[in-house]
């Protein structure tokens, strides 16, 4: 299993920064990256937890020009950039500068080769949240509409993503409090934990508050799929579609229009299709009363659900008992 001393190996793997570990634990460790003395001056800090939220500080001023190569382990990174200037090539597809106070999310595939390039005399100032995508669940009891499954059931997981936007205030706040903490060395570790994450909460606070990024059409997918897991969820009242479409950040319209491209169908009939096939399930499961069964599947009255039941199946739910 790999631990964080191999995490570390790996993520540094072919860098020109030469490694130096400040001490730590067998779960959590600090180390410094000092970039090669003869191209800049400076270091990054790291706080490593393999599992965890890991923070990163970056001060780098650079001589001449020079580079750095970091190998694709599949993490998704949150990089506040504070000031100065560095350009981040993610493969060939994304070249992108950085120059002024912002906040980028990327993901980084695995294998892919993520290149950082400072000009001569640029410096940079910056912290960045690096996580494990499925960890976003575990820590937040939902993952994040606004970004691709980067898990591979959606064909997402060889695909670099990034997602760029001016740094907010309360962002910038959080950061300067971790520049200078005012902590007591024997506090030191758990503080850096909880700003960590509460870098990551406020990160994704911005992002889901982005109608521009909650509602780009590479997510229409996504949004369908929440679609039909929340319904399924609550067959016995399903939200409105202007309810979801309120909790994605999108129009009814455009999650309507989403549903059709993607399924062909209407919400209302979705939400039908579904209250029969889960009422045939429980029918063809035996003994359970018919008034049950209309109720689970969101029927006040069971005439009003044999009517739908034969609409749909062509045949009444008695019938569906022999089958």
């Amino acid at each position: 299993m790999t631990g964080t001393d191999e995490f570390v190996r790996l993520l540094n793997q072919g860098s020109r920064f030469c490694i130096q570990q400040n001490g730590g634990s067998e779960t959590s460790s600090v180390y410094r990256f000092l970039p090669p003395p003869e191209n800049a001056l400076g270091q990054v800090d790291g706080y490593f937890d393999y599992q965890n939220p890991c923070l990163t500080v970056r001060r780098v001023q650079a001589k001449d020009e020079f580079f750095d190569d970091e190998p694709g382990l599949g993490r998704l990174v949150f990089l506040l950039h504070l000031s100065g200037s560095r350009r981040i090539e993610l493969g060939g597809a994304h070249q992108h500068e950085l120059n002024r106070p912002t906040l980028a999310v990327f993901y980084q595939p695995r294998g892919l080769e993520k290149r950082s390039v400072w000009r001569c005399g640029a410096n940079e100032l910056s912290l960045s949240v690096g996580i494990w995508p499925e960890r976003l669940t575990s820590l937040f009891g939902f993952y994040p509409i606004c970004f691709p499954d980067f898990s591979g059931s959606g064909g997402h997981k060889d695909e670099a993503f990034w997602y760029s936007r001016p740094l907010p205030y309360a962002l910038m706040s959080a950061a300067e409090q971790v520049l200078h903490p005012g902590i007591h060395p024997m506090l030191s570790r758990s503080y850096i934990s909880t700003k960590s994450q509460e870098l990551l909460c406020l990160s994704l606070s911005t992002l889901l508050s982005d109608g521009e990024f909650v509602s780009r059409p590479d997510l229409a997918a996504n949004r369908v799929e929440h679609l039909k897991t929340v319904v399924d969820a609550n067959l016995k009242n399903p939200p409105s579609l202007s309810e979801l479409a309120t909790s994605l950040g999108v129009s009814a319209e455009d999650l309507s229009e989403d549903m059709r491209n993607e399924m062909g169908i209407s919400y209302v009939q979705h939400i039908t299709e579904r209250r029969m096939k889960r009422a045939m399930m429980l029918l063809e499961g035996g003994s359970i009363p018919l008034k049950q069964v209309a109720y689970e599947v969101g029927y006040s009255h069971t005439s009003n659900f044999c009517t739908a039941f034969k609409r749909h199946f062509g045949s009444t739910p008695k019938d569906a008992r022999r089958w």
